[in-house]
């Protein structure tokens, strides 16, 4: 059985270098504009340090349900984070830079977002942005994290 042909011009063309560059410019536009939004949230948490626990509950809940491919190394500092602020909304762990615990705090509630850059429920992309969020923010807050964590060692 012969294939039909196609009309001339009407293949789809793969997507230029540019129009490639032009996507991810939007996608990371997007992405800055979303964590914007979270920073500022953030902020009204640092305020209310009470406000937390109920983030932290979200957080870990669907934490549970994450694939945890997506976040590689990033993993175990998401886990800190979370750790922290629970801590830092009981009153048991304040040593924390304001403008730091804002970062782990907005990268939190950007993850629990459900108005992500990439929606979650798209199959193998859906974290990708989530993952890049935490990523940033790990890095940015990784000292702190890494004193977190020492902390919990030896405050039992």
């Amino acid at each position: 059985m012969r294939r039909p042909k196609s009309k001339p011009g009407s293949r789809k063309k793969k997507p230029t270098a540019k129009a490639k560059e032009n996507q991810s410019s939007v996608l990371k536009e997007r992405l800055d504009a979303e964590f914007a939004k979270a920073v500022e949230s953030a902020k009204s948490y640092v305020e209310n340090p009470q406000r937390l626990q109920p983030l932290f509950e979200e957080a870990a809940k669907q934490a549970v349900s994450m694939p945890k491919e997506p976040f590689a190394e990033t993993w175990p500092y998401f886990q800190a984070m979370l750790r922290l602020i629970r801590a830092y909304s009981q009153g048991n762990y304040r040593d924390v830079p304001e403008s730091t615990l804002v970062v782990i705090i907005a990268a939190i509630i950007y993850v629990v977002s459900p108005l992500d850059v990439i929606p979650d429920a798209l199959p193998a992309l859906g974290y990708l942005d989530d993952a890049t969020v935490l990523a940033l923010a790990a890095r940015r807050a990784r000292q702190t994290l890494d004193d977190f964590m020492l902390w919990e060692t030896t405050a039992l």
